[in-house]
């Protein structure tokens, strides 16, 4: 069982539907950061995920929903879920749920984990070690520098690190997913060079 000291919260701050893809963006439930990690996830997970964010039931359950109705009657209870490992480009979770006196935790897909999680409120959680390794700097207006900063020092070079990530930036704002997991690889190579 991991320990609590290994994960912190984290909630989706934006899902990006494109048209190479789908990406869910986790940012931090309990500090700020400029990092954001973007997990790629396939259309019907993004339909489902997206529909349940916004409130919109179907006639019929999907399969989330069946798994929940499944889940409720045996008398279980989703208490979290963990994106707990990445393998490559690779994500891996688990789903926490307690059934009688016994607490299980059953291998997923983070996309199927979370739908489930937002079906019922419960907790999202991330592995400090997969955030270090797949977090991105995700900037918004406010955020960026502004030109008297930029003058202050005119002749700050920049990394390596920093040129990736702002190339990282650029491909996530043009949609272009295949090179954001490129650049994402190429940043995270590096951070481990760096340890």
């Amino acid at each position: 069982m991991m320990r609590d000291d290994e994960i912190f919260e984290v909630k989706i701050s934006d899902i990006s539907v494109t048209t190479v893809g789908f990406a869910l963006i986790f940012k931090p439930v309990h500090f700020s950061t400029k990092e954001a990690v973007p997990i790629f996830i396939g259309p019907l997970e993004a339909y489902s995920i997206s529909n349940e964010l916004q409130g919109i039931k179907n006639p019929r359950p999907n399969t989330h929903d069946l798994m929940i109705n499944i889940l409720n009657q045996l008398g279980a209870r989703i208490l979290r879920v963990i994106i707990n490992d990445l393998v490559g480009n690779i994500f891996y979770a688990t789903i926490v749920l307690q059934y009688e006196d016994r607490i299980l935790e059953i291998d997923a897909r983070p996309s199927d984990s979370v739908a489930l999680a937002i079906r019922t409120g419960c907790p999202i959680f991330m592995h400090k070690k997969v955030f270090r390794e797949s977090a991105v700097i995700i900037s918004s207006e406010e955020e960026e520098t502004s030109p008297l900063e930029e003058k202050e020092n005119p002749l700050k070079q920049k990394s390596r690190l920093e040129i990736l990530q702002e190339q990282l930036q650029k491909a996530i704002e043009e949609e272009n997913y295949e090179e954001a997991a490129r650049i994402r690889d190429e940043i995270k190579q590096l951070k481990q060079k760096d340890n």
